[in-house]
Parts: C-alpha cells; sequence; structure tokens
C-alpha cells in the first residue's frame, strides 16, 4: 500500500490524502451524532426515573385523594352505555336540541367502566347549548362533558354546531380495597 501511494504523482497523493481527510470527517461526525444521540437519550431516561419516582413519592398523596373522589359514589349506580345515551338524549331534550349521536364507546379499568358517548347538534344557538351545559352538571359525578367544541354556522347569525363527548362513570362493584384502606388510615 505504501509503495502504491508513493508510486502516485504528487497531486494524486493529495487528492487521495483529501478523499481520506472528508472520510475521515463524514466518519466522526456520525460517530458523534451517536454518541450525543445515546447521551440524549440517557439523559431522557433519567429524568423520566426522576418523574416515577416523584409519582411513587406521591402514592399516599394520591390514593387519599382517590378516596375522597370515590367517596360519594354509590357501587352499582352510575350510567352503563344505554342509560348514557337516554340521559344524553334527555339533557338534549330539555334544552331544546336535538343531537346525532355515535354508539358509545366504554373502557374498563378494575372497578370502573367510562363510558364515552360522541354528539353532534346543529343550528344550536348558545343559550342552549348553555341550558344543556347546566342539565349535564346537575347529574354529576357521574355524568361529564369533555372535547366540547362549537363552530358558528354559515348563513345562520346567532346559531352553532357544537360536538361533545359525554362520559359516564360506572362503578361496576365494591370501592377498591386500596381506596378503602387510604379511607380508613385517614380517619385515624
Amino acid at each position: 500500500m505504501k509503495h502504491f501511494f508513493f508510486s502516485l504523482q504528487p497531486r494524486e497523493r493529495l487528492m487521495g490524502l483529501a478523499a481520506l481527510l472528508v472520510a475521515a470527517l463524514l466518519w466522526s461526525t456520525g460517530a458523534w451524532a451517536r454518541v450525543q444521540g445515546s447521551w440524549d437519550d440517557w439523559r431522557a431516561l433519567e429524568e423520566d426515573a426522576l418523574v416515577q419516582k416523584s409519582w411513587i413519592a406521591k402514592e399516599r398523596e394520591i390514593r387519599n385523594a382517590t378516596a375522597l373522589a370515590v367517596q360519594g359514589l354509590d357501587s352499582g349506580h352510575g350510567y352503563d352505555q344505554a342509560k348514557l345515551v337516554a340521559e344524553a338524549i334527555n339533557a338534549t331534550n330539555e334544552a331544546g336540541l336535538s343531537a346525532n349521536t355515535e354508539s358509545p364507546k366504554t373502557t374498563k379499568a378494575g372497578k370502573f367502566a367510562i363510558h364515552s358517548l360522541q354528539m353532534r347538534c346543529s343550528k344550536a344557538d348558545l343559550a342552549s347549548v348553555l341550558r344543556f351545559y347546566e342539565s349535564v352538571k346537575s347529574r354529576a359525578p357521574y355524568l361529564a362533558i369533555g372535547n366540547l367544541s362549537m363552530t358558528a354556522e354559515r348563513g345562520s347569525a346567532g346559531t352553532v354546531t357544537f360536538k361533545a363527548t359525554i362520559t359516564a362513570l360506572e362503578l361496576l362493584g365494591q370501592i377498591p380495597s386500596g381506596v378503602k384502606a387510604a379511607e380508613a388510615e385517614e380517619g385515624k
């Protein structure tokens, strides 16, 4: 290799060295990017670990807050999918609205079931929307409005189309034992 290099013209040697330097530069920048990416990943993992440690440290506080939140809930009460649809339609009728609904979706987590219903009302005046809000608010804590959005109707002054997600909570069994234990500790 050495013999081949020195048999080249000086101009060819210079171009070969320049090509070698460019290749070394490209390799080193790629290596640096990989090292820096690994370092950033490591720091992100450390930050995630700190966040997880802080949540673990707040376990007692979270259990107590859960106990307070669940305290007013009764076992077997709440709204299942059919009752959710019925209550949402009743709330819209009380407000003087007509709604289009999609079929509800259910998410189960332990002793709780959370049912979500997408609904849409066209050509609604703001007073009716406020009456609807108050009607749903009176059914709390088992029924709530989420993701409410309103869009002005074109050509109709003072009317809107609003979309909302109505969420219902259903307690499937008894209050979880961990929550009862936290309630007992809180009472001491």
